[in-house]
């Protein structure tokens, strides 16, 4: 199967966010028990995560853990320990396991509500 392009990746998320009704909403998901903000615009798809110590100042402390533009892909890997070169093949194929478990999980929390 033939990678998707970082304008193709975006798309396909895009659209599950429009599709949703989610598009330029803030949500906070819980991946393998860490805390992310994401966000989905016209214009790009952020995931930020959340660091939840105590001690640091108020906001939202964290950093980007993924951002998907038309033209851009910054991605680290899911374990947040390496960056790839940004809008290379390894980004893509970041960004689209970051994708596909943000999916899964508006997809699961769909399946709850009433």
């Amino acid at each position: 199967m033939e990678r998707p392009q970082a304008a193709e990746l975006f798309e396909r998320v895009r659209r599950e966010f429009d599709r949703r009704g989610l598009l330029r909403r803030v949500l906070r998901l819980n991946l393998a028990g860490r805390t992310y903000s994401v966000r989905c615009d016209a214009d790009c798809f952020s995931l930020y995560r959340i660091n939840e110590k105590p001690h640091l100042p108020p906001g939202l402390p964290g950093w980007t853990v993924c951002r998907l533009g038309l033209d851009e892909c910054f991605s680290l890997d899911q374990q947040e320990t390496a960056c790839p070169e940004p809008a290379s093949p390894q980004a893509l194929e970041q960004a689209a396991a970051w994708v596909q478990a943000v999916v899964a999980l508006l997809d699961q929390a769909a399946g709850q509500q009433p």
